[in-house]
């Protein structure tokens, strides 16, 4: 690219020997030096450890870096490069020993760019950012995106982000216009929402026009950014057009000049597709054991009844139904302040309201006692009234905000289950007040899985990821048995529970255990990779499940033989740990109603398959990666994609 490229030294870079970063070195240059680009002083220091024992120490870098700060004029902005972090409170000061600190604040720190711990990660620490990204080239420790990140900093040091998901080359989906069918609102208008996405290069617009037999029946229409991924319209078409044909043409144009074209017919009617909910679905898979299957039966066919944008992305928060609304959660990866949990009929999409969170919720909300839960990555869990969308209280949980709190959530009718390592807690749901908290066990890196609850609602199942998994008595926060081995350490599922036992995947292996002892029921070694956040969906005769890259898989209940294996398409962006290439993700929970498995996969595709042999049945392209499980609700179910989409869709 003909720009200049400057190296850091991570912990696995430093090697065996009497001076461990020689080699590092001799490839890529120093291991901390600085330098001046604009009106911002860049430095990069070395880790205090790492594979190896360095040969520099922590008092040789205190003394380099005190020379190197004494020839910046004051408020000079300054930015700091190191493989680490080592700091959670609102001050950044560099400690070498007993009177060698350096207040990096007073010197006019604008941020703290690190690595190490693979994850998409942005936090303020009073005036200075702690930003952290992910591997671009593979999924991150805790399934973050593949992804860089874009920083830009102004005259003052004032910074701007952007990341950036990689391998996606000119992405467009009319995401609205499928399977012959298109949605429309209540006054009649098509809904328009096209999902598109290039690595490379950002979209400058979307324009697109109605077609009947090759005629335009509607103008080139400019549409709406509503997210990185996400454009939205809606137009009226002439009367001449009702139970007819159309074909609905869309451009994207970026910023390159490339050009991306996408189009789909549909029969077109100005009558609205009626919704009506049915009972509620209130935590993932429907409830707090994670169960997922459904009492109503879907038929084809499925129509689309409508979409609507929540203005952010959408990582891995399902979204829930309660009392005639769909509410879900997004994220915010590069702190804009568009974080929220939102309220929409689901009736229609319109929305009932939008509650602004501190950052972004990135894992499974509940409800109980006519309340929505959410926890941010910063630590904050929200009760927030279902009607109104004001706040009945919060609380501050006492987590770290470094790796981040990625933990789901669970909730039974009176508790809900917050938190995680020791700030993991059970309060009560209505008033916040705390009923106990976990003091056995702590966290590493951060943890994709959502709290388990047993049928009985006395174990609950916590995790640390690449550690351990833990049960605690669910009603006085007493740890019941812990489990590492036989590969256990490497779980993403969430565990569903049924009738004493418990299923989950691991690595390569589907487990059952006991949920009151934690003893091994059965294990099924499998020959590729489960590393997936999917929970197994337990019916009369299958175990089926999402995989790192073989799509959906089930196995024979009672022999645990691979009964089927149905392929979804190439994730769009990997998220699975150290997962690219052609890899079929499918990191949600599969949800039966009938026969009828319905999945989102990383592809961009919601599924409908057979459950006793795999065959297709239904499938609806969005042009969005789905992280997220879908809320089944009467004859009616919502799905959410990563471009910060709801989409209803109606059944037979």
């Amino acid at each position: 690219m003909e720009v200049p490229v400057y190296y850091c030294i991570g912990n696995h870079d430093l090697v065996k020997g009497k001076y461990g970063e020689e080699l590092f070195e001799s490839i890529y240059g120093p291991v901390y030096y600085s330098f001046d680009a604009g009106n911002t002083h860049y430095i990069v220091t070395p880790m205090w450890g790492g594979d190896y024992r360095p040969g520099y120490t922590k008092e040789d870098v205190y003394h380099w870096l005190k020379n190197d700060l004494a020839q910046i004029p004051e408020g000079k902005p300054i930015v700091v490069f190191n493989h680490d972090y080592w700091t959670s409170g609102d001050r950044h000061v560099f400690s070498a020993g007993k009177g060698m600190d350096i207040d990096l604040d007073a010197h006019n720190l604008k941020a703290w760019v690190y690595g190490h711990v693979h994850i998409n990660h942005i936090t303020r620490h009073g005036n200075a950012l702690a930003i952290c990204t992910s591997t671009l080239a593979r999924g991150g420790i805790d399934h973050a995106t593949s992804a860089f990140r874009k920083i830009g900093m102004d005259s003052k040091g004032n910074i701007s982000s952007e990341l950036r998901y990689t391998y996606i080359d000119k992405s467009i989906v009319i995401a609205s216009a499928q399977n012959e069918q298109a949605p429309v609102t209540k006054d009649g208008k098509l809904q328009v929402s096209v999902n598109t996405y290039s690595t490379v290069t950002q979209t400058a617009k979307v324009t697109y026009a109605v077609y009947m037999e090759d005629k335009a029946v509607t103008p080139q229409r400019s549409m709406t950014r509503q997210t990185d991924f996400n454009w939205t319209d809606a137009v009226k078409l002439p009367a001449e057009c009702e139970g007819r044909t159309v074909t609905l043409k869309a451009t994207a144009t970026f910023k390159n000049g490339e050009t991306a074209r996408a189009e789909s017919f549909f029969t077109y009617t100005s009558t609205p597709v009626e919704v009506k909910t049915g009972d509620n679905w209130t935590n993932l898979g429907g409830n707090p054991q994670h169960v997922a299957v459904t009492k109503d039966t879907l038929n084809l066919p499925i129509r689309l009844a409508w979409v609507k944008n929540m203005g952010s992305n959408v990582y891995m928060t399902s979204p829930i139904v309660v009392d005639g609304k769909v509410f879900a959660a997004t994220m915010d990866e590069n702190i804009q302040g568009k974080s929220s949990v939102t309220a929409m009929d689901a009736t229609d999409g319109s929305l009932c309201w939008k509650y602004s969170t501190r950052s972004s919720v990135k894992n499974t909300i509940v409800s109980a006692q006519g309340l929505i839960f959410a926890q941010d990555i910063w630590g904050y869990l929200y009760a927030i009234d279902a009607k109104s969308g004001k706040l009945a209280w919060e609380k501050k949980l006492d987590v770290a905000v470094v790796p981040g709190l990625e933990d789901g959530l669970a909730a039974n009718e009176t508790t809900v289950f917050a938190g995680a390592r020791k700030g993991l807690v059970a309060l009560d749901a209505r008033t916040g007040r705390e009923i106990w908290k976990n003091s056995s066990w702590s966290q590493r890196e951060g943890t994709t899985c959502t709290l388990s609850l047993s049928p009985d609602e006395d174990v609950l199942i916590g995790s640390v990821q690449w550690g351990t998994m833990y049960a605690n008595d669910a009603r006085t926060g007493k740890l019941l048995w812990a489990k590492s081995e036989d590969g256990i350490r490497f779980r993403s599922s969430s565990p569903s529970m049924h009738d004493g036992a418990m299923y989950f995947l691991s690595e390569s292996s589907l487990f059952v255990l006991s949920e009151k002892t934690g003893e091994i029921l059965a294990v099924k070694k499998l020959p590729f990779s489960v590393e997936a956040t999917s929970s197994p969906l337990v019916t009369r005769g299958e175990i089926i499940f999402g995989t790192a890259g073989e799509g959906i898989v089930a196995l024979d209940r009672k022999t645990l033989d691979i009964k089927w294996k149905y392929r979804t398409g190439k994730a769009m962006i990997y998220t699975s740990p150290y997962t690219n290439g052609e890899m079929a993700q499918v990191e949600s929970t599969p949800v039966l109603s009938g026969d009828m498995v319905i999945v989102g996969a990383s592809d961009g595709t919601f599924y409908a398959v057979n459950r006793k042999n795999g065959s297709l049945m239904w499938r609806h392209k969005t042009g969005s990666p789905i992280l997220t499980t879908v809320a089944v609700s009467g004859k009616t179910f919502f799905g959410t994609d990563f471009s910060g989409n709801i989409y209803c869709f109606k059944a037979e």
